[in-house]
């Protein structure tokens, strides 16, 4: 369905992005509660003590609880990037590494979502960030591991424990390889897309005047109509056409027609209200949606808009000429078909060039 692109302030887009960082903070937040069920039935299986796990419960109840204050405070906004991604993943690491120094034989499970946690990295950061943000850790983990051992002398336990952090080093630089991959596809097909976008939007607008073609114009009808039926909002339809448009092309030229296609289109812009819909229906054809105006407002738009006009001056050729408008105003009828309403304006429209042109009629 057609919706005019309006400009979106800055406090919307700044909204939309907080809740946004808020959504991702919350899904990594549901991974760290994971981690903590995964701890649990380590608990069941008795490779891990009561304390230990207590101890992960705090200290995930107590990043979360901090994240999340940083994020509805605003603060996240004073830091280089406003989702924390590097700050979660380092707290995520810490968290794992004290439970790895006291409970061994949770090493598979932090293998496990050391991985889940560069993912999430992924979602923001490039392939250099998350190297260095992955070396920190193997290394953070290299000295867990060398600590325990000079805390227990445990040989068989420092063998398991380096053949671990032999495969992590081995097969983390071609996640981070592969993850970099994916992410320059990503940045691709977002180029891709905006490029598609701008496309379309190019599409919907005429080539001569910048405004919404006709094609569009149908669209935002339709879309205007459905609108207004559903809100119960009024909703009128202008048809405007240049008097004696046919002069300037024929005691003058083409190029000098669309000069005044260009001049009144901009002339009409400059009046729009941020909810209205201008467009070139044809010719010299154009319409303008008014949503949220009646009959009555719509009449009196219409005569504005036509006095505006009038105080122009077209500069052409040899003389400067006075433009004039005829214009047709019709209001939606709830239940009836949003071309009948248009047909409606067309014919006034008829009715005021019929009447001597340069004048609005309903």
């Amino acid at each position: 369905m057609f919706e005019p692109t309006l400009d979106i302030s800055a406090p919307t887009k700044h909204r939309f992005r907080q809740r946004l960082r808020l959504r991702r903070f919350l899904l990594a937040s549901a991974f760290s509660a994971l981690y903590l069920v995964v701890l649990a039935i380590f608990y069941t299986q008795g490779s891990i003590a009561g304390q230990t796990l207590l101890d992960a419960c705090a200290i995930v109840a107590a990043f979360i609880l901090a994240f999340f204050g940083i994020f509805r405070l605003g603060l996240n906004l004073r830091f280089p990037d406003p989702s924390l991604t590097g700050w979660q993943f380092l707290a995520a690491m810490a968290t794992m590494l004290y439970v790895v120094y006291h409970a061994p034989d949770t090493r598979i499970a932090f293998t496990a979502f050391f991985f889940v946690a560069l993912m999430f990295g992924m979602l923001r950061h490039s392939g250099a960030k998350l190297a260095v943000l992955g070396s920190i850790s193997l290394i953070a983990f290299a000295l867990a591991i060398w600590l325990r051992y000079l805390n227990n002398e445990d040989a068989e336990m420092l063998r398991l424990d380096v053949l671990q952090i032999i495969v992590l080093a081995l097969t983390f630089p071609w996640f981070v390889f592969i993850g970099g991959r994916v992410k320059r596809l990503q940045r691709g097909l977002t180029e891709a897309s905006i490029k598609l976008e701008d496309v379309e939007e190019k599409s919907r607008h005429d080539d001569l005047t910048g405004v919404y073609n006709r094609r569009a114009l149908i669209a935002a009808m339709e879309a205007s109509k459905q609108r207004a039926d559903i809100a119960a909002e009024a909703l009128s339809i202008c048809v405007i056409d240049l008097d004696f448009f046919k002069r300037y092309n024929d005691e003058f030229d083409h190029l000098t027609g669309d000069q005044v296609l260009r001049a009144f289109a901009e002339a009409v812009q400059s009046g729009l209200r941020a909810t209205d819909i201008f467009g070139r229906y044809g010719g010299e054809e154009f319409v303008q949606i008014l949503r949220h105006t009646t009959l009555e407002g719509a009449m009196a738009d219409a005569e504005r808009l036509r006095e505006r006009i009038g105080l122009l001056d077209i500069r052409v050729p040899g003389r400067v000429g006075q433009l004039t408008v005829s214009i047709g105003v019709a209001q939606y009828r709830p239940g009836e078909a949003i071309i009948e309403t248009f047909a409606r304006a067309d014919g006034a429209l008829h009715r005021a060039k019929q009447r001597g042109r340069n004048r609005v009629e309903c």
